[in-house]
């Protein structure tokens, strides 16, 4: 496995540990949007992409790589997500906007995994990298939808 691949294994796998940091922190607020159960779900299937993708850098013997990385850059998306959440984690105007951000970005990432995987027949990174590209496809349609409604009722008051 190519240092490429291992580095875009770290940055999936670290928009996954923010990801589940953003629901933690935000759960009150999302509640309201996605309800409690729908939080839930949510933040189990962000822990078992993490896990299969730590899974799947153990495998590949990456994890020198993709661990370090992986910091680096949950680092840089907590500090975009402190600039633009701010002080706002009550709002769920504001996080439905944050994750329109953070899904597009975590759906190009895996799509570079994808690529890699497809280039390199890797039969169980194509894995992964479909589920992940899958889901995160699913949660920013979910979130568009959500923040349509959203800005409905705000044009209403």
């Amino acid at each position: 496995m190519n240092e490429f691949t291992a580095k875009k294994l770290g940055e999936v796998l670290a928009f996954a540990k923010v990801g589940e940091e953003i629901f933690e922190r935000g759960r009150q607020a999302l509640a309201t949007i996605f309800t409690e159960a729908g939080v839930n779900q949510t933040l189990h299937a962000i822990s078992e992409h993490a896990v299969a993708i730590e899974d799947m850098a153990q495998d590949l013997g990456t994890t020198d790589i993709t661990l370090p990385k992986s910091e680096k850059t949950a680092e840089k998306l907590r500090k975009m997500l402190e600039l633009y959440v701010g002080e706002e984690w009550d709002n769920p105007t504001e996080l439905l906007e944050w994750h329109g951000f953070f899904e597009g970005a975590a759906i190009v990432h895996w799509k570079l995994v994808e690529g890699a995987a497809q280039a390199l027949e890797h039969v169980e990174l194509k894995a992964l990298a479909k589920t992940g590209v899958e889901f995160h496809e699913a949660l920013l349609a979910k979130v568009s939808e959500k923040i349509k409604v959203v800005g409905g009722k705000k044009a209403m008051e």
